[in-house]
């Protein structure tokens, strides 16, 4: 599961994409609790905006099945919009201020 999100993250930024879309990844058929992938992507993707901060990459969305919706825990949800909300937010301000 990281090795997955960390080579979409590198590819996407050698492609200097400005954004990517990935899908909660494990939670179907691997069955992997929803909050463990969504702690996994949001390691992830916090220690690649650390090593990465020239990066084009300022877009990433997590992308959950409409019929797991239900079954995401609070929690992990909290933690990513937690996450893209400081990091983006400060972001998108540092360049107006």
């Amino acid at each position: 599961m990281r090795n997955f999100l960390v080579s979409v993250l590198t590819r996407a930024d050698r492609s200097q994409f400005k954004s990517v879309a990935v899908p909660a990844i494990g939670t179907g058929n691997l069955r992997v609790p929803p909050s463990v992938a969504a702690s996994v992507m949001y390691d992830e993707v916090q220690k690649f905006s650390r090593a990465k901060r020239g990066t084009t990459l300022k877009d990433i969305r997590f992308v959950v099945y409409d019929k797991d919706l239900p079954t995401v825990n609070v929690r992990a949800v909290t933690l990513l919009f937690h996450f893209l909300f400081n990091h983006f937010f400060k972001n998108c301000m540092k360049r107006f201020l």
